[in-house]
């Protein structure tokens, strides 16, 4: 690691907006309105260490919360692709715990500024420090101690050297095989082993996975004709609040289920909830705790969760680098990450195209083919790989909000809204077919389970392939 050099301590006029003097604000062109400002501090910096460097400012700012804000400024020619900093708020006093925040800007460009703002609403604590750690690339970073008192302002100039320098100049690119690699990762999501013909089809094609939900003891079944099927359960979720304190809850989930857990063996992998809806950044920081703290938990029932599950198009990357303390917690104990991948009018519809935060990227997708974006922006650079395995997939007319609705390949039909494209069984089958050779490229991907198949009570009929699982076989041995 290299230690950044520390230029000063005080108040910096360069990126305080309240240094400049007077301000002007036209409320309208007839009454200007002047807002008289005040010059909050000024203080001079030491001449840089070197042609290229990475500029940090903190401020430790006392307003009605505390917050402390932090900027990177990027003074080289080239773009750093993957920086990732970590805020650990260290009290003085050994018996209290640290207050950790990470941050992952993405992509910093020549000479740009981003900057972040975190909130300490219980407020500074006397005498800690904030340790921030900056990663630009695996085992290339620096570490940053700032002592000062909350009301301060920290700048740090870090030299890049030869090797940072030669790590940005010759970015890595992400790999793209030509071909398709290893088996099909075609699978099935059940709703309900209602017919012979699940079984007869997992015996046929030894499916890459398969998903079960409330009832999951015929999963025995499928290890025992198919031991490499990767098994994945899911119970009904019940409250999926963000309510009370996240490890409570998520003690409260694993044992309320436990028994059930553990009197189906034939289950790899353990769902929680199902595709939780995520709005603001604090509920992602509590759903992260909940899922970190339910791999814990089943783990000492000796089992394995699959952490995240979370719906198609979701969650919005300036809130997945929330949710890296539960993929830390899913790589100790041997998890994996679930999602769901649904897109309309076909499968290939938004792949290419960016996501918030995101530059567009022709093996990436904004519906299919997302977690690919979380692989390469968040978990290969801060090293949290882990298995991905798409628990829903297929279409899903709900991600164009049409009005009448439309849901399942099956309602794509004639009568659709003009613009919109209708399928049918041979075009689905051809967009499955790209759709396991995409997965295939992805030796971290463990499969993907086709929506639906067991449908209790017609609720899923538009999305049901159960009279399809022929064809489906013969796509998936063709591959094998």
């Amino acid at each position: 690691m290299v230690r950044g050099r520390k230029l000063t301590r005080g108040l910096i006029a360069l990126l305080l907006l309240l240094a400049v003097g007077v301000g002007v604000v036209n409320a309208d062109e007839l009454s200007p309105q002047v807002i008289e400002s005040r010059v909050a501090g000024t203080s001079s910096l030491q001449p840089p260490a070197a042609e290229h460097s990475l500029v940090v400012q903190a401020t430790g700012w006392q307003g009605l919360t505390y917050r402390y804000i932090v900027t990177l400024t990027n003074l080289s020619p080239w773009t750093m692709p993957a920086v990732y900093v970590l805020d650990r708020y260290l009290p003085e006093d050994p018996e209290l715990s640290e207050i950790v925040h990470d941050w992952v800007p993405g992509a910093i460009g020549p000479h740009e500024t981003v900057g972040v703002v975190i909130e300490f609403p219980e407020g500074a604590i006397a005498g800690a420090c904030h340790q921030l750690e900056i990663s630009l690339a695996d085992g290339i970073g620096s570490i940053l101690m700032d002592c000062g008192a909350a009301g301060s302002v920290t700048v740090w100039d870090i030299p890049l050297t030869a090797e940072m320098e030669a790590y940005l100049v010759s970015v890595p690119e992400v790999p793209q095989p030509a071909q398709p690699l290893g088996r099909s990762k075609l699978g099935l999501h059940v709703t309900r082993n209602a017919s012979p013909d699940i079984m007869k089809f997992v015996r046929e094609v030894q499916p890459a996975v398969v998903v079960a939900v409330g009832d999951v003891g015929w999963l025995a079944e499928v290890k025992a004709a198919s031991p490499e099927t990767v098994t994945i359960g899911r119970l009904l979720e019940g409250d999926q609040s963000f309510n009370d304190h996240p490890v409570y809850r998520a003690r409260e989930f694993v044992n309320a289920n436990a028994a059930t857990y553990l009197a189906n063996q034939g289950v790899d992998y353990w769902l929680g909830w199902n595709e939780p809806v995520i709005d603001e950044l604090w509920q992602m920081e509590w759903y992260a705790a909940y899922e970190a703290e339910r791999v814990i938990a089943m783990s000492e029932l000796g089992l394995k969760a699959a952490i995240g599950n979370f719906s198609a198009g979701c969650p919005e990357a300036d809130v997945f680098a929330e949710f890296l303390p539960a993929l830390e917690a899913a790589k100790a104990y041997g998890g994996v990450l679930a999602v769901h991948e649904y897109s309309a009018p076909s499968m290939q519809d938004g792949v290419g195209a960016g996501i918030p935060g995101h530059e567009d990227n022709p093996a990436f997708g904004a519906l299919t083919l997302r977690y690919r974006f979380w692989v390469e922006h968040y978990m290969r650079p801060n090293d949290l790989m882990v298995p991905v395995v798409v628990t829903e997939a297929g279409i899903d007319g709900g991600v164009l909000r049409l009005d009448p609705p439309v849901f399942g390949w099956r309602e794509f039909g004639d009568s659709l809204p003009e613009g919109v494209e209708s399928q049918t069984w041979e075009s689905y089958q051809s967009q499955l077919s790209w759709y396991d050779d995409q997965l295939r490229q992805d030796d971290y991907v463990l499969g993907f389970a086709i929506f639906n198949v067991g449908d209790a009570d017609g609720q899923w009929a538009s999305f049901d392939v159960l009279d399809k699982l022929p064809d489906l076989a013969g796509l998936a041995l063709s591959k094998n």
